[in-house]
């Protein structure tokens, strides 16, 4: 979960600086791809956490149905 903050930090911090980069005046290339890189981080950053936090969620709800099991 840790790798997942980071990378929509990493994600976060580009597109910022390319909206300051717009802001500054920069031309198009300086600035679209920091926003590319920034909203392909900021993606890749959501997909990862959404999975791993699916991931605890159906080991959680698999070791409950184990110990139901078991109780059984």
């Amino acid at each position: 979960m840790v790798i997942a903050l980071i990378i929509i930090f990493a994600g976060i911090s580009l597109v910022v600086v390319a909206a300051l980069s717009v802001i500054a005046g920069a031309r198009m290339l300086n600035w679209l791809i920091p926003l590319g890189v920034g909203g392909f981080l900021l993606i890749a950053g959501f997909v990862l956490l959404i999975t791993e936090l699916m991931e605890t969620w159906l080991s959680r709800g698999q070791r409950a149905l184990v110990d139901g099991l078991q109780a059984g």
